[in-house]
């Protein structure tokens, strides 16, 4: 095929309906034009999408490539999407590409968002930064921003910079709250980057008497006075009755002020602006007393006549100043910050993208000529970008977006895929319009859109088209009808069910919640396959709240994670521990007995921040073993106060300068005794007595302040002593000095294990496995330096364990769910009010809007959380607020969406919603009452259901009690620790590790095997490339090649089996009725000419045709094919020794 002219798409897929497909489709199009794979980069927003992108790939390529089964299918779908003849598939050439890309994998650009980006930064950007190597946060933590505190106060040119905003704050003794401000400002700069250039309109500063002209809000606030006095003399009240309690004092101070002093006016008004501002007071009259409808009438307009003219006099005079100061200051604290990050060499992945976007610009660097990359930056970051294709679109930031257009602008092709429905991180910037508005943005480009449905069943896809067809226009919330496979006649089954449940007017304990049916329908075997089932919440809190429910009744679950594993609960803890011992921080120390494995309280922290430096001496000096007995013979004589900060190696000389000062004390006493009667100086003698006892009285209050441990010696949450979790500390501390053998390492972790009886606290097979895990990534580096640096490097990639019982219940999240399917969903909400549940903490409120095609700001305003309601009162402000908040009700929309689409088969909606008045205060469950009426009427109830349950016949084995299923005691977790595992050379653990090599070495040879099918010569090719690709750094390329050999000669020895004759399946799947389980066989050729049928098995070892358990295998696999084809086949095996 010659190459085509540019080709840019944007591809509209609601919920399951093949984006991913699509876009592999769209990969192998760009093959089939020529253009070269390290050219082509893919970029979507998750790891898990990478992986299924990249495999989809391969799978797609081989299958054409090498006429494969699939393969016709693909074909026809790229002939008639792509317009493509016979003639455009170059079989070779395919070949030839897939084995090109399966030898260079590091040459195929498929990634995530923020590896892409970091990959931009770390190539072209960390270079100009004098730094090679750098470690990636998902965030900040509270101690980065309190060291920029301290750096900004400590300095008193930074302090003047910021002591604007002291004032404004106004919370000076709250130290944490401008801790706060500086962590907003750092959060804020991904927005400030991009909106820095736009200028507010430079106004004259005006004098006072201007001032009063153009803003006089002071004539209000005294005619309000006037009309609240004339009340009160007609009623003969006292005047402070007939205003709002809060507010008289005001109204009083401004009348005392003389009728010139407007300025002292002003003054007390822009003081007390809270005060007028709160949301709580309604009328600054008091409404109990003033109740005529005129005066009233007359009050309000005088109320909002002022709050008018008000709000535009703190614009001009209050906000606009204080904006351009913070841009200022923003610019000194962002560079403070960007030194302290490239120094520290941490940076977050928001970092990366704001230091991208910013230094890409830089003249210096020559990456941008003519607002286009250059060459030069191309081949830094691997070369150039013919054809981008972006998906989950919808999901970009605008300035991930900032980056992406310019790569654009250089595509000859681009195809960018996504749902504006399934829109629903705008709490981290993601900005739908973008991709709503996508076709006017990208010049050329032509929308498609995909409309069928390879997800659900129809029950599910008819229930939600009905749901959301005109489900809300006014807020722009489009929806198209999406079909489902009506030509499957598995994919007519289904079903659909909700309930809503009315929640009491306040929280109790004995409320009805509706999650309880889920129970219900488990234990009443209506839903059996949990493995394939999923409850969805939108929040952790009722996640927690079901998981409660499901342990009560011994119902196994599964919470996935996408945290690192040491995030994990359990590991945390000791993983902090481990640290302390390598880096002897005692920072890491107190984490560690903080945390809710030891379970320390306030009291046992106050301890030992008092008695650090005794503690440092008992874990590093001391030979004692026993904090008690440490204690009890510590030498109280010893000067604390002058040695407190003193490293502890010159104890002993320090010690040893005390006791000659000592004796020089001693000496000068005797001579002071030896003039005594010549000079009867009694004075001398009752100093020395009275400093004696004082030494005393200071040595008994030390005594006694160092042994109060034992008043809280208990630690009551965990039943530890405090006293012997430091002795098991020192303990350990002193095993992890020397773990140079792996026998040490072993039974320093099974120590750790044992001291701390880690399996009793932490016992679910999710914590064993975590904790496993951990312990052995130790146990394989030579010691806990290399151990803590790899960890900390690959802390990303190591994610946390889940229980991953296959009959479990998964339990997730909204957000955790996207892209996922499940044959069963439940959804869970729970709703007490239609505000927003979110707590506005934030003292720095934006205002930040861009044209259409989001090229430029046009508005744009930073300013301190008191000023917003009176900002809010200007129209342009108010609208861009307005249209923030239509775009998190359509997120809302959006999150139920995504929910109800996670369904396969089964879709089970659960709801507990409180009512406003006569109406639910959740629009999704206002909508099921408004669609399904007629249905609701007739059952005189708020449920619905639709269809039968369906699910995949399969053995599913009974629930066992959740004690014997998820409580694992220290006995489990032995074997892994054993004295005979640590102790002896030839070892189970070798002997493990030896099976498990042999295990791979037979996975290997399956999968070799698996691509041999008739054409030997070119499928062995495939099939080395494979095995190469897949189990060359697991096994080994020598072990690799020996066993191709072996494989080979096994071949050229049994060519009647790849005889062409036959039809072939490999790792053929078959189901065993009678045990109920899934068995899959290595080979089958079919000899349709002879009504034949040959079933091999590969095994590797001496004569395995003669063991009884492969020959017991390989009738069984006899005996459910015969079921299968009845007789008209001949069956006949075989046990094949490779």
């Amino acid at each position: 095929m010659k190459k085509q002219e540019s080709n840019k798409i944007i591809l509209k897929a609601s919920a399951g309906t093949g984006k991913t497909y699509r876009l592999s489709l769209e990969y192998i199009y760009n093959l089939l034009k020529n253009i070269d794979f390290k050219n082509i980069v893919v970029v979507t927003f998750t790891k898990k999408a990478t992986a299924e992108i990249k495999e989809r790939i391969f799978d797609f390529l081989y299958q054409v490539a090498f006429e494969k089964s699939k393969g016709i299918e693909l074909k026809k779908n790229l002939k008639e999407i792509y317009n493509l003849s016979e003639d455009d598939f170059d079989k070779e050439k395919l070949q030839n590409i897939y084995f090109e890309m399966l030898k260079n994998k590091e040459d195929i650009r498929i990634y995530t968002i923020d590896s892409f980006t970091n990959r931009i930064f770390k190539q072209a950007i960390a270079p100009y930064f004098e730094i090679s190597s750098f470690e990636t946060l998902d965030s900040e933590n509270s101690d980065f921003y309190e060291k920029i505190f301290k750096k900004i106060m400590d300095n008193e040119n930074y302090y003047k910079k910021f002591e604007f905003l002291i004032e404004e704050v106004g919370e000076k003794k709250e130290i944490k709250n401008y801790v706060k401000v500086i962590e907003e400002l750092v959060e804020f700069q991904k927005k400030y980057i991009i909106a820095k250039d736009f200028e507010l309109k430079k106004e004259k500063k005006d004098n006072q008497k201007k001032v009063l002209e153009v803003f006089d809000f002071l004539t209000p606030l005294q005619e309000i006075y006037s009309e609240v006095k004339i009340f009160s003399e007609e009623k003969g009240k006292n005047i402070s009755e007939c205003f709002n309690d809060k507010l008289f004092e005001i109204f009083d101070q401004i009348k005392k002020e003389s009728e010139n002093s407007s300025e002292k006016k002003i003054e007390i008004v822009v003081e007390n602006l809270e005060k007028l501002l709160d949301s709580k007071i309604k009328n600054y009259y008091n409404g109990k007393f003033i109740r005529k409808k005129e005066l009233t009438e007359t009050l309000q307009e005088l109320q909002k006549n002022f709050l008018d003219k008000f709000s535009k006099y703190i614009l001009k005079n209050k906000v606009y100043p204080f904006h351009n100061k913070l841009k200022e200051f923003c610019e000194f604290l962002y560079d403070l910050v960007r030194r302290e990050k490239i120094s520290s060499k941490k940076f977050t992945h928001d970092d990366i993208s704001i230091y991208t976007y910013e230094f890409i610009f830089y003249k210096n660097l020559k990456f941008i000529e003519n607002n286009k990359f250059t060459q030069d930056f191309f081949e830094i970051i691997g070369g150039n970008i013919d054809t981008i294709m972006v998906d989950e679109f919808q999901d970009t930031s605008i300035l991930q977006w900032k980056i992406l257009k310019l790569i654009m602008d250089c595509a000859k092709n681009i195809i960018c895929v996504g749902d504006e429905k399934q829109s629903i991180y705008g709490w981290r910037d993601g900005e739908k319009e973008l991709f709503e508005n996508l076709d006017e943005i990208v010049d050329g480009s032509k929308v498609e859109t995909l409309k069928k449905s390879y997800r659900s069943y129809k029950a599910v896809i008819e229930n939600v088209n009905k749901i959301y067809c005109d489900y809300d226009e006014k807020n722009n919330w489009n929806y198209e009808k999406v079909d489902y496979k009506s030509e499957d006649a598995e994919y007519q089954k289904g079903y659909f069910e909700f309930e809503i449940n009315e929640l009491e007017n306040k929280k109790s304990p004995t409320e009805k919640r509706i999650f309880k049916n889920i129970i219900q329908m488990i234990e009443n075997k209506e839903i059996k396959n949990l493995g394939k089932s999923c409850i969805i919440a939108g929040k952790n809190k009722y996640l927690s709240e079901i998981a409660s429910e499901l342990n009560a009744h011994n119902i196994p679950y599964t919470l996935k994670s996408n945290k690192s594993i040491l995030e994990h609960s359990a590991v945390n803890p000791i993983y902090r521990l481990i640290k302390y011992f390598l880096y002897n921080n005692f920072q890491y120390l107190l984490e560690f007995l903080r945390s809710d494995l030891i379970g320390c309280l306030n009291s046992h922290v106050k301890y030992i921040l008092e008695n650090k430096n005794i503690i440092e001496i008992f874990m590093k000096n001391s030979k004692e073993e026993d904090f008690t007995l440490f204690l009890e013979n510590f030498d109280f004589n010893f000067d604390f106060e002058k040695n407190k900060n003193e490293n502890t190696k010159n104890i002993n000389i320090k010690r040893i300068e005390k006791r000659e000062r000592e004796k020089e004390r001693e000496e000068e006493k005797e001579k002071k005794e030896e003039i005594k009667e010549e000079i009867k100086d009694e004075k001398i003698e009752k100093k020395y007595e009275i400093e004696d006892k004082e030494k005393d009285k200071e040595i008994k209050i030390k005594k006694e302040e160092l042994l109060k441990y034992k008043k809280i010696n208990l630690i009551e949450r965990n039943g530890f002593l405090f006293s012997d979790v430091l002795s098991k500390i020192k303990k350990l501390k002193k095993l992890s000095e020397n773990l140079n053998s792996k026998t040490k390492k072993e039974n320093f972790s099974l120590e750790v294990i044992k001291d701390f009886e880690i399996t009793n606290f932490y016992s679910t097979n999710s914590d064993i496995k975590n904790i496993f895990e951990f312990f052995n990534i130790l146990k394989s580096h030579t010691d806990l330096f290399d151990f803590i640096n790899y960890i900390e490097e690959k802390k990303e990639d190591i994610k946390q364990f889940g229980s991953e019982d296959k009959n479990a219940i998964n339990l997730m999240t909204v957000h955790k769910s996207k892209g996922l399917e499940f044959d069963t969903v439940f959804y869970y909400k729970c709703k007490r009010t239609s505000k927003s549940s979110r707590k506005e903490t934030s003292k720095i409120k934006t205002f930040i809007q861009f044209d259409q095609n989001f090229e430029k700001v046009t508005e744009f305003l930073v300013t301190l959380k008191k000023y917003e309601k009176l900002i809010l009162r200007d129209e342009k402000y108010k609208k861009i607020r307005e249209l923030e908040e239509e775009k998190e009700k359509i997120e809302e929309i959006n999150r139920d969406y995504v929910a109800l689409t996670r369904a396969k088969k089964n879709l089970i909606l659960l709801f507990d919603i409180k009512k406003s008045g006569e109406k639910y205060c959740d629009k999704l469950t206002e909508k099921l009452i408004e669609k399904y009426k007629d249905c609701l009427y007739l059952n005189e109830s708020e449920n619905y259901s639709n269809g039968e349950i369906y699910e995949e016949i399969k053995e599913i084995k009974k629930i066992k009690n959740m004690k014997e299923t998820t409580i694992l005691d220290l006995k489990k977790i032995l074997p892994y620790f054993s004295d005979n595992i640590a102790k002896n050379d030839r070892s189970s653990s070798k002997i493990n590790l030896e099976k498990e090599f042999k295990r791979k070495k037979g996975l290997a040879m399956h999968y070799y095997f698996e691509h041999i099918l008739t054409d030997v010569e070119n499928e062995k090719k495939v099939a080395t490339s494979a095995i190469f690709s897949r189990y060359g750094n697991m096994i080994g390329k020598n072990n690799i090649f020996e066993m191709i050999e072996r494989m080979e000669k096994f071949i050229e020895k049994n060519l009647e089996i790849y005889n062409p004759k036959y039809k072939v399946y490999n790792e053929f799947e078959i189901y065993d009725d009678e045990k109920m389980e899934k068995r899959i066989i290595d080979r089958i050729n079919i000899d349709e000419k002879n009504k034949k049928i040959y079933i091999f098995d590969y095994k590797t070892g001496y004569e395995p045709e003669k063991n009884e358990k492969y020959k017991e295998q390989i009738e069984n696999y006899k005996r459910i094919l015969s079921k299968k084809v009845g007789k008209s086949y001949e069956i006949i095996t075989q046990i094949l020794e490779v």
